[in-house]
């Protein structure tokens, strides 16, 4: 058995007609509706309509969302497949790997002075050997 499923409204919207200010102005006048009944009309008119706007905000903001995380689970799952074989890679490869002594700053600038300095400390002892005249 198949059932037809209809959307159903939780109550209907009239079609808006155009009211005459003369016409509104009678009603008002002869009593049929009072002030108070057209604030409480154009409020939960206001309410309704603000209510719609928020809750199509919100499903923009869920969709965003959702874009997100979609994006997010496949950055984590290249993430783990990167993972998997950057670890197949180090237990095939683990003989393959030297290690080097890396040397310290210090030990860098005793073995190799820069050459510029080294033309500086020759010229000045040359200076240093010639007899000052006066």
């Amino acid at each position: 058995m198949e059932f037809d499923q209809k959307e159903e409204t939780p109550f209907n919207i009239p079609e808006k007609k155009k009211t005459n200010k003369k016409t509104l102005a009678i009603y008002i006048g002869a009593g049929v509706i009072t002030i108070s009944s057209l604030i409480y009309g154009y409020a939960s008119y206001q309410a309704t309509y603000f209510k719609d706007l928020e809750i199509k905000n919100l499903k923009v903001q869920l969709d965003d969302a959702n874009t997100k995380l979609q994006r997010i689970d496949v950055l984590e799952n290249q993430v783990k497949e990167l993972e998997a074989s950057l670890v197949a890679k180090s237990t095939a490869k683990p003989a393959a790997i030297k290690k080097t002594k890396v040397l310290s700053k210090k030990e860098t600038k005793k073995v190799a002075p820069p050459k510029k300095a080294a033309k500086k400390t020759k010229s000045s002892k040359t200076k240093e050997k010639k007899p000052i005249k006066k």
